[in-house]
């Protein structure tokens, strides 16, 4: 959806809604994406590493008219919104449950499903929903079967224009990304044996401003 600029206003809209399924979404083992077993590729089929659901960006911008009263005039408001849903993960173990010196000896052994829901719980996920494999056994879990955490993001900046002359002005700039500092966790402890299981150990950028004044000659 597209607004083009008039009466002061202008916005755009884009939603994307994409499902993406691999059974290896890097070349060469690059983030722990080696098989499982080498032998049962199939098991390797499950949504891509960087899928994302839903996505959703709202820009705008906002000018106050040259006929508005001398403090309101030449002000411009602008921004954006990003709403996104989270990658997936894959429940792992710590060591290599079924052949320590050949296939998954990179860290890429899953967990055991219980059967019970991925997403039910009061945390992230269901941390009962996986648990350690039999020993000399690989893990049933699936590929990247638990959804990340979404994310959302408020950035937005006011500026004034103020002419000096007829060549000269000075212009005003405050912008701010992550307005309402809200914490966008981008990873999550999936290894079921850790001590960490289930908790986030990644977060994106916090607020940032910035002012800017420049002179126009």
């Amino acid at each position: 959806m597209i607004r083009r600029f008039r009466r002061g206003m202008s916005f755009n809209s884009l939603y994307t809604f994409s499902k993406s399924i691999d059974d290896s979404s890097t070349f060469g083992g690059a983030g722990n994406t080696v098989a499982q077993n080498d032998k049962d590729i199939s098991a390797e089929r499950g949504l891509s590493s960087f899928n994302q659901t839903h996505v959703l960006n709202t820009n705008w911008v906002m000018s106050t008219p040259r006929t508005a009263r001398r403090f309101l005039r030449d002000w411009t408001l602008s921004g954006g919104v990003t709403l996104a849903s989270g990658t997936p993960l894959t429940a792992r173990v710590l060591g290599n449950q079924a052949d320590a010196g050949g296939t998954g000896s990179v860290g890429s052994g899953r967990a055991e499903s219980t059967g019970l829901p991925v997403t039910a719980g009061a945390g992230f996920f269901n941390l009962g929903a996986f648990t350690i494999p039999p020993s000399g056994h690989f893990g049933d879990a699936g590929r990247n079967t638990i959804p990340g955490p979404g994310s959302f993001s408020l950035n937005a900046a006011i500026g004034r224009s103020i002419a000096i002359t007829e060549r000269r002005r000075v212009e005003l700039r405050l912008e701010t990304n992550n307005l309402t500092n809200h914490v966008n966790f981008s990873n999550l402890a999936t290894i079921v044996n850790a001590s960490n299981y289930g908790l986030p150990v990644a977060a994106g950028s916090m607020r940032t401003m910035q002012a800017t004044v420049r002179f126009r000659f």
